[in-house]
């Protein structure tokens, strides 16, 4: 596994090389199942199959250089692990809804870790923090596998049960195929950067419409995102159970219907074949995520889609998945 090495002292003067520093161990399995069929309908065959492919990973950190157990400051930090740790942990605290009001406030755990204007005061709309370990203050510790305050494992950005099938039909010389790709199991922390957050991040940044009517006010109490505040660092810079996102997905990749035309009308017109159709590409998505959002293309978030190389950073920054519906018509001499 080809890492940063163990920290070296500042006096050293220079980032620790990479190198194979770590041992991983996956494990994972691979599906397919495929059946034919064939059957006649109304004096004419037809022909019929269907496909499906499953498959799983899990990787597991055996060996790295961190005696000291730190944990990644980043929730998608990639020089950072520890023995035993599950490759996409993400680490953040359990969010127990918004405060309502002042009393709530009072009658809290001290929360330290959030950020939610530049004087650190916490108002009615902002997000409340699980105290986990019952010490009376949300903190993440030391940071480190041994002492993480009221952080926990809340999600993993790896994909689980990537999936497959598709179906071919034909009949009376017309055909008809589809095929789907999708992801059953992912999760999603939005960066700091990501347009997810809109003004939450910048005041100057577009306002999603999304937004509208779903943030906290004393008159919309059950809002989605909290009180209305520019640089909100307790939100978008802050791995919670709130804002997790569910991206699993199923996607139609393809689909397609056409008609093979017949001897008697290709040896009139003096050729070998003649089939026309249409083909749809990409034409439906479903994901939990566009319960919230259709803004960003779930295919696009931590590389889900094995069809797109470079989600850059993993908010979907690059042109979403184009759509597409097109005629075809195959001549054979």
């Amino acid at each position: 596994m080809y890492t940063f090495s163990v920290e070296l002292p500042d006096i050293f003067g220079a980032q620790s090389p990479k190198g194979n520093y770590a041992d991983m161990t996956t494990k994972g399995y691979e599906l397919s199942v495929a059946y034919k069929d064939r059957f006649d309908w109304n004096n004419s065959p037809f022909n019929w199959s269907v496909k499906a492919t499953l498959a799983d990973y899990r990787s597991t950190i055996d060996r790295y250089e961190n005696k000291a157990g730190l944990l990644q400051t980043d929730r998608y930090q990639t020089d950072r692990y520890y023995e035993g740790q599950r490759l996409g942990e993400i680490w953040g605290y359990v969010t127990q809804g918004l405060f309502q009001n002042q009393a709530e406030i009072d009658a809290a755990p001290t929360q330290k870790v959030i950020k939610s204007s530049n004087s650190g005061i916490i108002y009615p709309g902002d997000v409340r923090f699980a105290d986990l370990n019952g010490d009376g203050v949300i903190d993440y510790g030391t940071n480190t596998i041994n002492s993480h305050g009221d952080k926990t494992i809340i999600g993993n950005y790896e994909p689980r049960y990537i999936y497959s099938f598709n179906i071919n039909m034909d009949w009376k010389n017309v055909y008809f195929s589809t095929f789907f790709q999708g992801v059953g199991k992912q999760n999603w922390y939005p960066s700091n950067e990501s347009i997810f957050w809109g003004q939450y991040n910048r005041p100057y940044n577009n306002l999603p419409e999304w937004h509208l009517n779903n943030y906290w006010t004393e008159d919309n109490p059950n809002g989605y995102f909290p009180r209305y505040a520019g640089y909100n660092e307790s939100i978008k810079a802050t791995a919670q159970t709130r804002y997790l996102q569910n991206i699993a997905y199923i996607r139609m990749k393809n689909i397609q219907i056409g008609y093979n035309f017949p001897k008697s009308v290709t040896s009139k017109l003096k050729i070998s074949s003649l089939r026309a159709g249409l083909s749809g590409e990409n034409l439906w998505t479903w994901s939990p995520l566009y319960k919230k959002t259709k803004d960003l293309d779930v295919g696009n978030l931590m590389k889900s889609d094995p069809d797109i190389s470079d989600s850059n950073s993993g908010d979907g920054f690059n042109y979403p998945v184009m759509k597409s519906i097109s005629f075809n018509l195959s001549i054979g001499l």
